[in-house]
């Protein structure tokens, strides 16, 4: 974490300019943002300092480009802009942007939440500026200055620790203005998924799992460590495992087998019984021979992807995976 609460710098003395990637109004000029940017953009207004306390925002949650962040500095003279740079190839950065966007939400104005796609080639300079070290990251724009918050995920109670903090810190610098959702103001655009994720999902929808794994594994191709890919295709290969598949016949049955073990674990996810699946796995693999044991291990890995990435049975299932591999 690049910085915490009790760390953030008391005043902006020591922040870094970012004139040299936006171009600034001085605080006599009204705010018009470019007829060039996103809609969420367009829809932002600032007060002057002392005439208003309240900006007209379009959303206080709004995706944005790298090329109109700079519609929206004009709004740090008045409150604390959060910057949130997520990325695809982050498991964790999904539920990241959830966590943000209700604690945001919850707080009705105190703050206006701008994301970024980290791994848009036109970032580079914004990263550098924002002292960004890794993604997903957060960081704030007070008075047009850019102040580094933390690296990755961080627990619901960090967060709102780390916007407490800086709110009194925006406060201690004079920036006393709420935004306020304005009706007339154009909505931000939705988010758009990468194509092939998008295919991915839409043919796992329908039950097309097989199209569904084939998008998905285009999409690994074609970058590697696309993390969500890679768990769109883990479901979608356990949906096509289960499909046509009895599950009450599976379930009752004994497992003689690997292969059976396997396929119990796969009904048992499927049905959403996590804690049951990784248990058959790891039972298995505990007294299985140790020729034997890699199919267990690789289809536990496997499952981890398809469960939810905060699911509390994640953590034990890998200490114990651990405490029996070593």
């Amino acid at each position: 974490m690049a910085n915490v609460p009790g760390r953030l710098p008391a005043n902006l003395g020591g922040a870094v300019d970012l004139s040299s990637l936006v171009n600034r109004r001085s605080p006599a000029d009204s705010v018009t943002p470019s007829t060039s940017g996103d809609a969420a953009a367009e829809g932002a207004l600032a007060a002057e300092p002392g005439v208003q306390s309240v900006i007209k925002v379009a959303s206080l949650v709004q995706d944005v480009a790298p090329t109109t962040l700079a519609n929206f500095v004009k709004i740090s003279d008045r409150l604390p802009v959060l910057v949130e740079f997520y990325t695809l190839r982050s498991e964790t950065s999904p539920a990241l942007s959830q966590k943000l966007a209700a604690e945001v939400n919850r707080r009705n104005g105190d703050f206006v939440l701008l994301r970024l796609d980290g791994d848009n080639s036109q970032v580079g300079q914004l990263l550098q500026a924002f002292q960004i070290q890794g993604l997903p990251a957060v960081a704030a724009l007070l008075a047009g200055q850019p102040i580094p918050l933390f690296n990755g995920d961080q627990e619901e109670s960090a967060v709102k620790a780390i916007l407490d903090r800086l709110l009194i810190m925006a406060r201690e610098n004079g920036l006393s203005g709420r935004a306020e959702v304005d009706a007339d103001a154009p909505a931000p655009a939705e988010p758009q998924l990468p194509p092939r994720h998008k295919a991915g999902f839409e043919a796992m929808e329908s039950g097309d799992y097989a199209e569904a794994a084939a998008q998905f594994e285009a999409a690994i191709k074609e970058a590697p460590a696309d993390a969500i890919a890679a768990k769109g295709l883990a479901q979608a290969r356990l949906l096509l495992r289960t499909d046509k598949l009895e599950l009450d016949k599976v379930l009752a049955a004994p497992a003689a087998t690997i292969a059976d073990v396997i396929l119990k674990a796969d009904v048992l996810a499927v049905i959403g019984h996590f804690d049951k699946a990784f248990d058959a796995l790891l039972s298995a693999f505990a007294v299985a021979p140790q020729g034997e044991r890699e199919p267990l291990r690789q289809h536990l890995l496997e499952l981890f992807k398809v469960a939810e990435t905060n699911d509390p049975n994640i953590p034990a299932a890998r200490a114990r995976l651990a405490g029996l591999l070593y």
